[in-house]
């Protein structure tokens, strides 16, 4: 039998060489295509690996804390936590901190937003005009954010009335419980008389008249029955007295008054904003995120209950703040300085109300401009340690954004609410105005809380020191989770459009707590605090945290081992306090689209791009990469067993007088088989074994490192396939008995049918023999759906086909031999579709001869030939095209229009392909020896 199929290897060794060439096509792109897998897929692992882990591994949130976003796609939007007020108990928690395997477990409990007052400096010395005697500035101010698309013209304007003529100021002294009068008035040493019932306030200075008379300059910043948010509201009157000695007394720049006297008329601005307060354990944030070593001034947070102290019948609770160094906001405000052009006596002995409406209308004259920054203000008023100026008197909470159910961007769902009924406050001193940004579209419903002052106790928030949130421990960006208590929810313009209007920066919050971006806590307190922070009949009291970040011990990396410590420590908190528990480990920051819809102060609507949370995202990456590569690897694997299938069923075809003599000669139909199986089996397996010796020497110059292992398992893999493919045929083989030697029909029995153009004689040609065309078919078709894939990946997705952060670096990652071990399948394709014309025109030489004879010419056969190519070259194409769209559906789980286009084009590149591949067949039809040929008819 072995010199048999040796004979027959050499008679037929252009068939032989044929099918060696393929297989070892093959083979070397199988070899290099699972180093480039073994390569690829290591990196994958490393990146993962490397990226994997963020602050915490698990976030225990209250049950039903999930929102519609979250259910739906498993992604958690940014600071998500900052609008999560309480549902779970510090028991729970410390039942937490107690399981076996969990390294730290840092609880974090919003307070809500406070209304505080920061305060910036305006000098206006050199605007005065020491010619008058009164005179008049009024100062307007313009609140700037979201990169200067919102120019909010505040409707309360300050008013600046410098006389050099005697002003008189109640006698008033400092107590425990504010400011309170001593005697209402005193000038040159005796008590004076004025009349000022018609102020709202019977604290007004008194201006003395040329004639020694007394008039009211009724101050503004008192007026009761005002909204907060009205113009007369936000109003206010500062009175400067200009001394002889060239000296000014400033006064009315405060709710509570704090005269200054000076060489300078500087006017201390307000700046309403809000601050978010949250209480954390300060060792396990320190153990979590290494809160200690942020901070840049004063101390660190101490986990002990704040010490009261006796200020006569009064408890003061001194409330620990720990505040950020950077608010983390975008926010400035213009300071426009004009001067009143009327008479300046029109405000004397009129009432509140009627010289706030007096000013309003007033003309008035441009002067100058400054702006201020809000970060900069801040830092001022914060600068490290000693009483913060902040008030929890009211605290306002702000829900979490609702989406409306719409495919594409996701769309917040705005809300309409009164801030300065969610904001009301009275105090013995009025009320602090809301930030005028405030009024601004609001995507957050805001609760205002009740007071929580208790008879006798007051509170006194004392700043401890700063600290800085960029130096909070940084994991890595690809798996950082924005759930962080520490980084302002940013985004990106997601359009051209949109980045070009912010100015190609990042959006960022601002004081407006019903904004669509939520800062990050500004204010951090200790646990201990909370009893007296949260108003005893409050819910959130019972059950005060947010959140209870877990990390666990022992996980290394994206292991086995790992995970399931994990999912054991998140199933023992699941069962044991019902609370919603996510895995974070493995989640990295996915992108998605936003349309957030205009503001009420000139900011248009923006198309925006936010790092929400994919959960899970680094494990479902190396599973996608897994998913490409054994793909590849497939198709090439079938590519191989159908070019082998279709050359041993084509020298089977061929042959068949042949093996019919050998059975006449007494040979069995087993032996027929095994002859047809044994040229098959020497030819794959010598391919094979030059494959596993040059497919190394290949890799070391792409850069791959193939096993040796792989490359001895690749030879009887390879067989094996080879041997399957060709089973078929052996079985046709044994079949053929000695009636073989009889030359078969080319043409099945039946009625024949004109064919009246080359296109339709070409679709006869083709489906004669419809198992080959088919194979050939499927062929191209794999060769074409391997190239549709690859490229929508490559150029469409660019790596990111998993949709995070870490997905774009590592996953679906398309190397050179990938595209190499592509381009072989094609090539593999289009050589089996030309193989498939040979054959045929083989079988069909006479039939061509009689053509010729008849008058056919060499361009008309041509024509023939090519539109037979052409038309396998569709049909391959079409499937192929379609194929590939399809598994790009699968990995990625979408189907952008762009890969239809890609898709389109690969189709159209197939036919171009195809009809190339029938080049070599036409050659054989224009060398027919036409005599021979009729000579058998």
């Amino acid at each position: 039998m072995f010199a048999h199929i040796t004979q027959q290897l050499r008679r037929r060794s252009a068939r032989a060489v044929t099918l060696l060439a393929g297989v070892l096509v093959a083979s070397m792109g199988f070899i290099l295509l699972t180093g480039s897998v073994d390569t690829s897929r290591l990196r994958v692992e490393s990146t993962a690996d490397a990226n994997f882990r963020a602050a915490y591994d698990i976030l225990v949130r209250p049950a039903g804390a999930a929102g519609e976003v979250e259910r739906a796609a498993g992604e958690v939007s940014p600071n998500f936590l900052s609008g999560q007020y309480g549902g779970i108990t510090l028991e729970e928690w410390e039942r937490i901190a107690a399981l076996d395997g969990v390294e730290v477990a840092a609880p974090l409990a919003m307070v809500g937003n406070q209304r505080v007052v920061l305060w910036s400096e305006l000098d206006v010395t050199e605007l005065l005009d020491p010619s008058l005697d009164r005179q008049l500035l009024r100062i307007d101010r313009t609140w700037i954010s979201d990169r200067g698309l919102t120019r909010a013209q505040d409707p309360g304007a300050d008013y600046v009335y410098v006389s050099r003529h005697d002003l008189v100021w109640p006698l008033t002294r400092e107590t425990e419980f504010g400011t309170e009068l001593v005697r209402e008035y005193e000038y040159d040493g005796q008590p004076l008389t004025a009349d000022t019932a018609h102020c709202e306030q019977r604290r007004p200075v008194l201006e003395i008249q040329p004639d020694g008379q007394p008039r009211t300059l009724c101050p503004l910043n008192v007026m009761e029955g005002l909204g907060e948010m009205t113009p007369e509201g936000r109003a206010r009157l500062i009175v400067v007295h200009w001394r002889q000695d060239g000296t000014f007394h400033t006064s009315g720049q405060a709710w509570v008054d704090h005269a200054e006297t000076g060489d300078r008329v500087v006017i201390r601005m307000p700046w309403a904003t809000t601050l978010l307060t949250a209480a954390v354990d300060p060792g396990a944030e320190a153990r979590l995120v290494g809160l200690d070593e942020a901070v840049t001034t004063g101390e660190y947070l101490s986990a002990e209950p704040p010490e009261a102290e006796r200020e006569g019948p009064d408890e003061i609770i001194p409330v620990p703040l720990l505040a950020t160094a950077d608010p983390q906001a975008d926010e400035a405000v213009r300071y426009d300085i004009s001067r009143v052009t009327s008479d300046a006596t029109g405000i004397h002995g009129a009432s509140s109300l009627d010289v706030a409406r007096h000013l309003a209308a007033a003309p008035h004259r441009a002067l100058d401009s400054e702006e201020r920054d809000y970060a900069d203000v801040y830092r001022s008023v914060f600068p490290g340690e000693g009483p913060a100026p902040v008030s929890y008197n009211r605290t306002v909470q702000a829900d979490p954004p609702h989406y409306l159910p719409e495919a594409g961007p996701l769309t917040p769902e705005q809300v309409e609410q009164n801030v300065a009924t969610a904001w009301q406050e009275v105090t013995q001193f009025g009320g602090t105005p809301p930030p005028w940004l405030s009024q601004d579209t609001g995507f957050r419903r805001l609760y205002g809380n009740a007071e929580i002052n208790l008879p006798g106790v007051f509170l006194r928030p004392t700043q401890v020191g700063t600290f800085d949130p960029t130096a909070i421990s940084t994991f890595s960006g690809l798996s950082e989770v924005p759930l962080e208590s520490y980084r302002p929810a940013a985004a990106s313009g997601a359009d051209e459009r949109s980045r070009e209007l912010l100015g190609e920066r990042p959006w960022l919050p601002n004081s407006n707590p019903t904004g669509y971006l939520a800062t990050p806590p500004q204010l951090l307190t200790n646990l201990a605090s909370l009893d007296h922070l949260l108003h005893p009949a409050s819910p959130q009291a019972a059950a005060p945290l947010s959140a209870v970040r877990v990390r666990v011990a022992g996980v290394t990396g994206l292991d086995d081992a790992s995970q399931e410590r994990v999912r054991q420590v998140a199933e023992r908190i699941a069962t044991g306090t019902g609370l919603t528990v996510d895995i974070t480990v493995g989640s990295s920051p996915a992108p998605r689209e936003v349309e957030v819809a205009a503001g009420q102060f000139g900011r248009p609507a923006l198309l925006i791009e936010e790092h929400w949370t994919r959960k899970g995202a680094a494990v479902d990456l190396v599973r996608e990469a897994d998913r490409k590569s054994v793909l590849l690897s497939g198709l090439v694997l079938l590519v191989c067993a159908l070019f082998t299938g279709n050359l041993v069923a084509a020298s089977v075809r061929t042959r068949r007088a042949e093996l019919g003599t050998l059975a006449c000669l007494g040979w069995s139909g087993r032996r027929l088989a095994a002859l047809v199986l044994g040229e098959v089996a020497a030819v794959a397996a010598t391919a094979a074994v030059l494959a596993a010796v040059l497919a190394p020497l290949l890799a070391g110059l792409t850069g791959l490192t193939v096993r040796p292992a792989l490359a001895l398992l690749t030879v009887p893999l390879v067989t094996a396939l080879a041997l399957l493919a060709a089973l078929g045929p052996a079985l046709r083989a044994a079949r053929i008995g000695p009636a073989g030697v009889l030359r078969p029909p080319v043409l099945a029995g039946g009625r024949a049918r004109a064919r009246r153009s080359v296109v339709a004689l070409a679709a006869a040609q083709v489906t004669r023999v419809p198992v080959r065309a088919a194979l050939a078919v499927l062929s191209l078709a794999i060769g074409i759906a391997a190239v549709t894939f690859v490229t929508a990946v490559l150029w469409h997705f660019r790596g990111a086909a998993a949709g995070t952060l870490l997905g774009q670096a590592v996953t679906l990652e398309i190397r050179a031999v990938d595209l190499a071990a592509v381009v072989l399948t094609v090539l593999l394709g289009a050589f089996a579709l030309a193989d498939v014309l040979y054959v045929g025109l083989r079988e069909r030489d006479a039939e061509l001869a009689v053509l010729r004879a008849t008058g056919w010419s060499d361009r008309a056969l041509t024509r023939l030939v090519m539109a037979e190519g052409a038309l396998l070259g569709a049909a391959g194409a079409v499937l192929g095209a379609a194929a590939g769209a399809g598994l790009v559906a699968w990995v990625v789980g979408a189907l952008p229009a762009g890969v239809l286009g890609t898709a389109l084009g690969a189709a159209v590149g197939g036919v171009a392909l195809a009809v190339a591949a029938s080049l070599f067949p036409v050659r054989l039809v224009r060398g027919l020896p036409l005599a021979a040929l009729l000579s058998r008819q």
